[in-house]
């Protein structure tokens, strides 16, 4: 019995310290970096904005500097023919397209291959969609933000249309403030007036969720009209009201990060070959307006 329990002690200390001796080491590292791309071709614009990318370790702070990948071989392929774009710098960072007088079609097939400098393969198409043809009522060019956001009479003057386009069921909406800086030098005459974020019995609770600070805001619609809600606004003064007519990659990608409920990528959603993020397109339709201050 002695002897049992003289081996059940040695056991049990040998046990202990494999554990402490675990708890000392170094946690594994299981995390694989993956490639990421997002770009959207925009009918009627330029070919820019394509951003290619390592992930980063969710354990580490982002740096988007040290993520870009500012030296792969990028083709687009559209009409039998490859086109090689280009990085630059600066607020239009990204890949694209030198050639100023090509812009994208509707209705066309875009295909992306890049090779990075790591032996990476990473391939994409799109086919874009029907061009919109316009408004059929139009966001009205100014807005008087509303003194109490508590009590806001029934008001139809804010509900944009436009026409709708036979085989698509929905849109993106976005809002973008222009200036979250100068508000005063737009007015006539002009003063000497600093802009800011409109006030609504949200806003303090978004704020501190980051929600505020973005100067867009999406939304997605199921049908061809739509009232501009006051939470659309997140600062006074020009605003740019955009309505999108997106190819799926595009749609689902909105959904993806909208609607899932994760941070998580989704697979099934991702347009992606040999990583994930977008590749996608669309149509758009655009209006400016100017939010006028109408509250302390």
């Amino acid at each position: 019995m002695k002897n049992i329990n003289k081996i059940i002690m040695l056991l049990t200390l040998t046990l202990s310290l494999v554990f402490l001796n675990s708890c000392e080491d170094k946690p594994p590292v299981d995390y694989v970096q993956s490639k990421y791309l997002e770009g959207y071709l925009i009918v009627d614009s330029l070919v820019e904005g394509i951003v290619v990318m390592n992930s980063q370790p969710v354990n580490m702070p982002f740096d988007r500097e040290k993520a870009m990948i500012k030296d792969a071989d990028v083709k687009l392929v559209f009409g039998g023919t490859a086109h090689t774009l280009i990085y630059r710098e600066g607020e239009k960072s990204g890949y694209y397209l030198p050639d100023m007088n090509i812009k994208v079609l509707p209705e066309t097939k875009y295909e992306i291959i890049i090779n990075t400098p790591d032996g990476s393969l990473i391939t994409s198409e799109t086919t874009t969609p029907k061009r919109m043809t316009g408004w059929i009522k139009a966001p009205r060019p100014d807005i008087y933000y509303p003194q109490d956001t508590l009590k806001l009479p029934k008001n139809d003057s804010l509900v944009i249309q436009w026409d709708s386009i036979a085989g698509v069921h929905h849109y993106l909406i976005r809002t973008l403030a222009r200036d979250t800086v100068d508000y005063g030098r737009y007015l006539n005459p002009p003063v000497n007036e600093q802009n800011r974020r409109t006030y609504n019995v949200i806003s303090n609770a978004a704020d501190d969720r980051g929600w505020y600070r973005n100067r867009t805001n999406w939304a997605l619609i199921a049908n061809s009209s739509t009232p501009t809600v006051w939470l659309a606004f997140k600062w006074f003064g020009y605003h740019d009201v955009s309505v999108y007519n997106p190819d799926p990659n595009m749609l689902n990608w909105f959904v993806n990060i909208h609607f899932t409920g994760t941070s998580e990528n989704n697979p099934l959603l991702n347009s992606v070959k040999g990583g994930y993020g977008v590749f996608g397109s669309a149509s758009v339709i655009s209006k400016e307006i100017f939010l006028y201050k109408n509250q302390p």
